[in-house]
């Protein structure tokens, strides 16, 4: 009776595995190896060190990139996304990147 029992609790374990074995769509086999991917959110927020950023919203379709702003007006403190500027060439000269 253990032994059936055991081996009806095995099956059913096993069972439970399949559907996370099942792969999607972004399969991309890699010679003896499979490698499993997902697209990435469309919107990342990231938390950047003070006093450089605070937090950021990055479109990753598009490449828009917002910075949170915290205003404080009469109707009471309100979240606010402020795009910023893209910049496409970095100006010569003595200027360094402190993060990226």
């Amino acid at each position: 009776m253990r032994a059936m029992f055991a081996c009806l609790l095995l099956l059913a374990l096993l069972a439970c595995a399949v559907p996370a074995m099942a792969a999607p769509p972004g399969v991309t086999p890699q010679g003896d190896a499979l490698s499993l991917y997902s697209p990435p959110p469309r919107y990342q927020i990231f938390q950047a060190p003070k006093p450089y950023g605070g937090m950021l919203m990055v479109d990753t379709k598009s490449g828009k990139s917002w910075q949170r702003v915290i205003v404080n007006t009469p109707q009471g403190i309100r979240i606010r996304w402020v795009e910023l500027p893209r910049v496409e060439k970095f100006p010569s000269g003595n200027e360094t990147i402190l993060w990226n």
